[in-house]
């Protein structure tokens, strides 16, 4: 239930855009092969929703801001990413953080080391 006091707020395009990605996420794991540049593509959209759209969510159902049928819309959505977190982790993507989950870190993935552009030390020692 919203809060009391509280300006409502629209999660419509959130949702949208998360459903988009689940349903672009179910397809590449009903594919036979994914080409690199299809898979980077993806990748890009994956992390803007879970890393922007999808804390946004979180955010505002942990504040109380969601009435009851946008609550109950965003702990399907939540099921939903839940359901396809294999499909994630075969491609070496992010699970996404949900709550009342814990977060293994997505396999396959590796940090990019990059080289210094200064060939000396900055700090003396």
């Amino acid at each position: 239930m919203a809060s009391e006091g509280r300006a409502p707020v629209s999660i419509d395009a959130d949702v949208e855009f998360l459903a988009e990605e689940i349903a672009a996420l179910q397809a590449l794991g009903r594919k036979d092969s994914v080409d690199d540049g299809e898979l980077y593509d993806f990748s890009v959209r994956w992390g803007a929703a879970l890393a922007g759209r999808l804390p946004r969510l979180v955010h505002y159902s942990s504040l109380g801001l969601l009435d009851d049928t946008d609550e109950r819309r965003f702990r399907s959505l939540c099921e939903d990413l839940r359901g396809v977190s294999g499909i994630a982790e075969k491609f070496g993507l992010p699970r996404p953080a949900l709550p009342g989950d814990q977060i293994a870190p997505a396999k396959g993935r590796r940090r990019l080391r990059t080289r210094s552009r200064s060939p000396k030390p900055r700090f003396p020692g």
